[in-house]
């Protein structure tokens, strides 16, 4: 890649990063925003969950109303409407004002994530779209790996609305780069609602949507409750379980930087499966391991590097099904994704207060066994 189209992934990687950031900050602010809008925590994750859940549903849709224009200008409006909307977050003082801040916030990221892998996909020719996806997607690993955490010190030495205007600042500086630094002008292809009922409808880009939401899900059914696993089940301290979230972050980030090579070198679907295979050992071994948190944490490692390998490569395979319809495709990957993270979250919750921690990599492996499935069906279209 030359330097213009390097510099153009980047900025497109820095949109990505103020997304995951700004999706997962409340998390980390959670004790001081409760504290100041006087709710209890659960109600904090609500605003994680409207944040998710509004991603989800429009960001297919807003292919269907709006995925015939600019994808450049698209991405700039999401960028804007959530760097606005942040921003606004950090003066209100009424939790509900904050919920509905933050619909509009996930609608504004709806636009940004499919709109980021689309432009970088028309970027680069096909024997390079792996890493330049895996580039853009890089950011979401260094959300998780920088952005959350540096939200909670913030968070704690600033105050929570200092977060919030932090984040609107990120946005602002994202939509500047993308301005100077990405000239794409190309647009989508139209997209009716029967469009977009069809892609879904249809057996290999229905399956392989499918596929994402399952593989997201398996990974959320322990990771959604991994400190109370690793405390309950693999006897670990406070300290192993932030030590464990860590590992997961820089795995993530190996993880990433591998599947792009792999992608483009032994192809998307043989990275898939590798994924879903090293998955299935993770979990397997997770279910019958000793009660051992140094053999937790380096689980988690492998977690990570096998976990993330699946995104690159699947929003490779996608644009590949139809080139002038990714956007409309990857918009349903990345509702998939935020779907999956809900659907697995919920699962957790009930097999922990069920049956305890023990409970969710036996979940996982069931979600990841379906996402297979889906994912075989889906190469036999």
């Amino acid at each position: 890649m030359d330097r213009r189209i390097t510099l153009a992934l980047l900025s497109l990687a820095a949109a990505y990063f103020t997304v995951g950031t700004t999706s997962l900050l409340v998390i980390a602010i959670s004790t001081p925003l409760a504290d100041g809008l006087r709710v209890s925590p659960a109600a904090v994750a609500n605003l994680l969950t409207a944040f998710a859940l509004t991603f989800a549903f429009t960001a297919p849709l807003a292919q269907v109303l709006l995925g015939h224009l600019q994808r450049r200008l698209l991405l700039m409006t999401g960028l804007v409407v959530l760097s606005i909307a942040t921003a606004l977050a950090a003066v209100v003082d009424d939790y509900w004002l904050l919920f509905a801040l933050r619909v509009a916030a996930g609608a504004g990221a709806a636009l940004i994530g499919p709109m980021c892998s689309a432009i970088a996909a028309g970027l680069v020719p096909a024997e390079q779209q792996g890493r330049a996806l895996a580039l853009v997607f890089s950011g979401m690993m260094l959300a998780t790996v920088v952005g959350v955490p540096l939200s909670a010190w913030l968070g704690g030495w600033l105050g929570w609305q200092a977060v919030f205007l932090i984040m609107a600042a990120s946005g602002g500086a994202a939509t500047i780069a993308v301005a100077v630094l990405v000239h794409d002008r190309s647009r989508g292809a139209p997209v009716s609602l029967s469009g977009l009922l069809s892609v879904l409808a249809a057996r290999q880009s229905g399956m392989s949507v499918a596929t994402t939401l399952l593989q997201m899900a398996a990974q959320f059914a322990t990771y959604a409750l991994i400190v109370p696993f690793v405390l309950e089940r693999m006897g670990g301290t406070q300290a192993w379980a932030v030590a464990i979230l860590f590992a997961f972050g820089i795995g993530g980030l190996v993880g990433n930087v591998v599947a792009g090579a792999m992608a483009d070198r032994l192809g998307a679907d043989r990275t898939i499966w590798i994924s879903f295979l090293g998955l299935a050992v993770v979990f397997a071994l997770l279910l019958v391991a000793p009660a051992y948190a140094p053999l937790a944490l380096i689980l988690a490692l492998a977690w990570a590097v096998t976990g993330v390998m699946f995104q690159a490569p699947q929003q490779k395979r996608l644009v590949g099904l139809n080139p002038e319809a990714r956007g409309l495709l990857l918009a349903c990957n990345a509702s998939a994704l935020y779907l999956g993270m809900s659907a697995g979250s919920i699962l957790a919750g009930v097999g922990y207060a069920t049956h305890g921690a023990g409970i969710l990599p036996a979940l996982s492996l069931l979600l990841l066994a379906a996402g297979a499935w889906t994912f075989r069906g889906s190469q036999q279209a």
